[in-house]
């Protein structure tokens, strides 16, 4: 009996680390974060278009050495919305970040 328990308590231990060992998620660090907040709050104020409604892009944002964000780039494969991103996103308006750093910001247009 004793080394069953053993054996339950060492599987359990085992199965645990497993779980925790996989955890591969992506973690944001702060300032992506809050660059993206303010960057989903600008296109939250604009009247969206029907044809961009359901669209994907990736926005991928870099600090210019003046201490302005510039877009780099913005992939989709709907036209409208990329004009639509490159337009609603006031680039004066965004905090500050960290320069030789690519910020990646996932934005879905919600239906």
């Amino acid at each position: 009996m004793k080394k069953i328990s053993i054996l339950l308590v060492m599987t359990m231990a085992l199965s645990i680390g497993t779980v925790l060992a996989n955890d591969n998620q992506p973690k944001k660090d702060k300032e992506t974060q809050w660059l993206t907040t303010q960057v989903y709050e600008m296109l939250a104020d604009q009247t969206i278009p029907d044809d961009i409604r359901g669209a994907k892009a990736q926005i991928r944002i870099a600090m210019a050495d003046d201490g302005m964000f510039r877009i780099l780039s913005v992939e989709t494969n709907n036209i409208k919305l990329k004009e639509f991103l490159k337009e609603g996103i006031d680039l004066k308006n965004l905090d500050a970040g960290k320069k030789d750093v690519v910020y990646v910001i996932p934005v879905e247009i919600a239906d």
